[in-house]
């Protein structure tokens, strides 16, 4: 019988300041690495912010088109999709682990860390924190420095280049979390959560890594 799983990797070019900067720090024009075992393409799942107006409080967040489309103010968000055939037994243990995401208390952070390491070439590995392409060299076991290694190395496995719309459209759902305002105060609580948790974690760890458990299983 033939195997039709497939893991699905985006990289995207966000319409956010911090994906500006990003783009602008790299001269690549993608800035943002997502997954999904979805054929429809409606919802993918990554290391990002959990709400538009405070950048630095993230985690493993699920993001349906909306968020990428909504911040374009009509602007629509260029891709590229690559389709990685993958296992039975993969793809069950990816479903498990996908599930995780957007559940504030699954204990998985945005590794802040690791993201300004990134800019001088080096790593801080965390427990349960990644950033969208940290968790894409994870769930891909590559050692991809940029997303630019990445987008050549699955160049091969290329499906779509071109308008996210044109896959998936805008439904003008709002109702996803990414849309919730916190505020100043707020936000910067939650911050400030996520740097102390980070920091006692690369000092001390913490835990065992879910992104890692699924891999081995999927392995056994």
């Amino acid at each position: 019988m033939e195997n039709n799983r497939k893991l699905y990797v985006m990289i995207s070019k966000t319409h956010t300041g911090i994906g500006k900067a990003i783009r602008k720090f790299s001269r690549y024009p993608y800035n943002h690495v997502a997954l999904t075992l979805d054929p429809a393409f409606r919802n993918w799942v990554s290391f990002a912010r959990y709400t538009k107006d405070v950048p630095l409080y993230g985690g493993f967040v699920v993001e349906p088109v909306e968020r990428y489309l909504a911040d374009g103010k009509g602007e629509d968000v260029e891709v590229r999709i690559f389709a990685i055939d993958i296992t039975e037994e993969h793809y069950k243990s990816l479903s498990e682990l996908f599930s995780y995401a957007g559940n504030l208390e699954s204990g998985m952070f945005y590794n802040l860390f690791d993201i300004i390491a990134a800019t001088v070439g080096a790593k801080i590995p965390i427990t349960n924190a990644y950033t969208c392409l940290g968790f894409a060299r994870a769930i891909l076991q590559k050692d991809y420095r940029t997303i630019k290694a990445l987008d050549k190395d699955l160049a091969s496995h290329m499906i779509y280049e071109g308008p996210l719309s044109n896959l998936a459209g805008d439904s003008g759902d709002r109702t996803d979390m990414y849309f919730t305002k916190l505020g100043f105060i707020e936000g910067a609580r939650k911050t400030a959560k996520t740097v102390a948790v980070l920091t006692f974690r690369a000092v001390k760890g913490k835990g065992n890594d879910k992104v890692l458990e699924h891999l081995l299983s999927s392995k056994q």
